[in-house]
């Protein structure tokens, strides 16, 4: 293979919504530029990308996938995403670190939920964009109304550069519209088109669509606007020209049309990659972290040594595969690289170019260009390895915030740590799931985007580590506090067994602090009622009580503690007598001061079309939920409620079904406020029953 330097490599990113025919275009697309010998078919679990064995179970991308292939003289790197909505995160990992993303259409069903979501992420990270109307094959698709929707949704950026001809069974090839010349594929054929007359009956169809597109490159530019005006279009070389810089500014969106299944109109789309779409060297400069601030670090050929870990593969028999993008210098066998993260040396060994599974040695990575670097000793996604004289790290992904969460344990006893070490592999492999033990509602938690992405987690435990969990709904994490002063309350502890006694009388006073107050205690006696070393020891023993609670085994928050008074013997007066006596006096002050259940409340966006707002706010109103406001953004309407985190447990699917899964959200901790006395019963109750049994 040879070597390519970043104005030669184009790194693009396949996103959409799921099914739309993101890993068949990327087979389509090694397959006609003779990168692979076969054209893989995912149907039929013949893939070259999706080869994980749950991949070729669901028929569904779970893990981002890497493949190249050369074109034009160029090489273009294709990060090929899950579509599936509980995997979008993959999709902002990989924006990242491309300088184009090719959002794939459905021919027929326009733009999905799933592809207005990445097209947001495009938005934020400012990249260039295709569309590519894929499909074109299905019985009904229809490539001019999907080219309104998307200009509906883009405005006139978007513009057509290939049209098809004909349609579903019809569909036979493509009109370029830069170059008004005409081609013809055979259906699964080598991709490569026959050049023909353009039928006659577009011939008025071709020329309103290329007047479109010089209008659309003349609105990004004063001088080529005031060409077109006087001249009525633009010339071929500044209508070329002209897109070129269009599509590089993020001010026009080319539109192909095509069919990854069938190869046809894919040719186009490799060479429009190559010709119009921004080389890696346009990456100048990275978003950087130096001393814990943020800044702009310039990249580059001539910069030192960069390269930012994306995505991490853990392969049987083989180890960790960490996925890079060298964004200055190049990186070399041999070389030895800071973990700026972390502070560690890595010595790099092997590296690859990978084709999915196919991995292609190299003995060098250059700037602009995405790699696989294998077995290094603790790097992982989100690293950085740099040059020892540079001082900043790259600045992480930001993952989405996990939103529906189980509570699992193993079915065998003593299965606890192979559950850690299946979490902890496949916890580098996604990052959008997290997995924790709280002690406050004795329960690990498993978190992640919905319950497929929850499915897939415990399939692959199952699978892969050979160990099966029990699933409960998590329990909420209450807290228990009280709402009046109590004074002088009283406990006296005596124990004499024959032996050594013991013997404590404590009185304290206990009133509650502001929320956020935690706990306080407070040495009020005067004089030597309580000898002043076993004083520390009522102490103890109140906060002995704190994280086992008294009402429903809750922590107790926010109350102060006063010791006011008490008696010692002798002999028989010791420490854990005080720690025995605060405890106890503690749970009969607290039952006296009119003791209440604490709720977690979040803060809730919630994101949706303007037409699903009625029903959102009602939704969220019925759970208790108090409206905070409401914002216009784009075509979405950005809800904020502050909600009862045991509302929002099944969110995600009540959200999907109200509106058609076009709704998204994201939610925190807010605060704790007082639950309910109802709901209060029922907690405690639910707690004496389990206690019980």
């Amino acid at each position: 293979m040879k070597k390519y330097d970043a104005a030669s490599i184009r790194n693009v990113c396949f996103i959409s919504h799921g099914g739309v025919g993101k890993t068949t275009l990327l087979e389509a697309a090694c397959f006609t530029a003779k990168a692979t010998a076969k054209m893989g078919k995912v149907a039929a679990g013949s893939s070259s990308f999706d080869t994980r064995a749950d991949e070729k179970e669901r028929k569904m991308t779970i893990s981002t996938h890497l493949g190249f292939c050369e074109w034009n003289n160029a090489k273009i790197n294709v990060l090929d995403t899950p579509g599936f909505l509980d995997y979008l995160g993959e999709a902002r990992a990989s924006l990242k670190v491309t300088e184009t993303a090719v959002i794939l259409v459905d021919a027929v069903d326009g733009i999905q939920v799933g592809t207005e979501l990445v097209s947001r992420y495009v938005d934020e990270v400012q990249i260039a964009r295709v569309f590519f109307v894929n499909s074109m094959d299905k019985e009904t698709a229809d490539f001019h109304r999907v080219l309104g929707v998307i200009r509906e949704n883009y405005g006139s950026s978007a513009a057509a550069l290939t049209i098809p001809i004909g349609s579903g069974a019809g569909f036979k090839g493509v009109v370029d519209l830069v170059a008004k010349e005409a081609f013809e594929y055979v259906k699964e054929g080598d991709g490569a088109p026959k050049k023909i007359d353009i039928p006659s009956d577009m011939k008025e169809i071709v020329d309103t669509l290329r007047l479109s597109l010089m209008e659309s490159v003349a609105e990004t530019d004063e001088e080529l606007m005031n060409q077109y005006f006087e001249n009525g279009e633009l010339s071929d070389e500044d209508l070329r020209n002209g897109l070129a810089k269009g599509v590089l500014a993020g001010s026009v969106f080319p539109v192909l049309a095509g069919s990854g299944l069938y190869n046809m109109g894919v040719d186009q789309l490799l060479t429009k990659i190559v010709n119009l779409c921004p080389p890696a060297s346009t990456r100048t400069e990275i978003e950087a972290i130096e001393n814990d601030e943020e800044k702009t670090a310039a990249c580059g050929a001539d910069t030192p040594a960069a390269a930012f870990v994306f995505k991490t593969i853990s392969e049987e028999h083989l180890g960790e595969l960490n996925l890079v993008r060298v964004f200055g210098g190049k990186i070399a066998t041999g070389n030895e690289l800071l973990n700026a993260g972390r502070g560690s040396v890595e010595r790099i060994g092997n590296m690859y170019f990978l084709r999915g599974k196919e991995r292609t040695d190299t003995s060098e990575v250059c700037a602009g260009d995405i790699a696989g670097l294998l077995k290094l000793k603790d790097t992982h996604t989100n690293d950085s390895l740099v040059d020892k004289s540079v001082k900043y790290k790259i600045a992480p992904i930001i993952f989405p915030e996990p939103l529906v969460s189980i509570a699992i344990t193993a079915k065998v006893k003593g299965d606890e740590d192979k559950i850690a070490v299946g979490i902890n592999k496949l916890g580098e492999e996604d990052k959008c799931f997290t997995y924790k033990y709280h002690a406050d509602i004795r329960q690990s938690i498993l978190s992640a985007m919905g319950d497929i992405q929850l499915e897939i987690i415990l399939d692959n435990l199952k699978n892969r580590f050979k160990v099966e969990v029990e699933r409960k709904a998590p329990k909420i994490s209450y807290r228990e506090t009280v709402t009046r002063q109590v004074k002088y309350v009283e406990y006296t502890h005596k124990k004499q067994s024959g032996g050594a006694g013991q013997f404590a009388k404590v009185f304290i006073d206990l009133e509650p602090l502001p929320r956020g107050g935690g706990y306080e205690f407070v040495d009020k006696i005067v004089g030597g009622v309580i000898d002043q070393p076993l004083r520390p020891s009522v102490d103890k023993g109140v906060r002995s009580k704190l994280d086992e609670g008294i009402l429903a085994g809750f922590p107790i928050v926010d109350v102060k503690v006063l010791l006011v008074d008490g008696k010692t013997h002798p002999v028989d007066s010791k420490d854990v007598a005080f720690q025995i006596a605060g405890r106890e006096v503690f749970k009969k002050a607290f039952e006296m001061a009119s003791p209440i259940l604490l709720e977690p409340v979040v803060d809730l966006k919630v994101s949706v079309p303007s037409e699903y707002t009625g029903d959102i706010m009602g939704d969220l109103s019925s759970r208790r939920g108090k409206i905070g406001g409401m914002e216009r953004v784009g075509k979405l309407e950005n809800i904020t409620a502050k909600v009862p985190e045991s509302e929002v447990q099944s969110y995600s699917s009540t959200l999907r079904s109200l509106t058609q899964g076009r709704g998204f959200y994201s939610k925190s901790f807010s605060h704790y406020e007082q639950l309910p006395a109802e709901q209060t019963k029922k907690v405690i109750e639910a707690h004496q029953a389990a206690s019980a049994g």
